[in-house]
């Protein structure tokens, strides 16, 4: 039986795939900016999402809903759930912020 990969680590490895759809060198730039800047390492972010968010607002604004959108898919995946059916007061998950729709992942693969 395969071990059972923790919701961090399923993050991580997550994080680091979804950035790369801005290429390799654009990712390079946008992770060491953020870095620098905002004292953010993409991997670590699973307990405050929403520094990743809002760092990924300030580096590449409008790019920032392509990487997380990528970011969410990807782990969904890693995880083994089904996309979210989850509906906020403002309509699907897709429109939840971030921060919300990564809390939203956790519980789901606790529970």
């Amino acid at each position: 039986m395969p071990k059972k990969i923790s919701f961090e680590e399923a993050y991580a490895q997550a994080t680091n795939e979804a950035i790369k759809i801005l290429g390799d060198v654009v990712s390079k730039i946008v992770t060491d900016y953020l870095e620098r800047k905002y004292s953010i390492h993409l991997t670590k972010t699973s307990n405050n999402p929403s520094a990743l968010d809002e760092a990924l607002e300030h580096a590449i604004d409008g790019g920032r809903t392509i990487v997380e959108r990528r970011l969410m898919n990807i782990l969904y995946e890693k995880l083994g759930l089904e996309p979210s059916s989850y509906v906020t007061n403002t309509g699907n998950m897709d429109t939840a912020p971030f921060e919300q729709r990564v809390n939203e992942a956790r519980r789901r693969y606790t529970h």
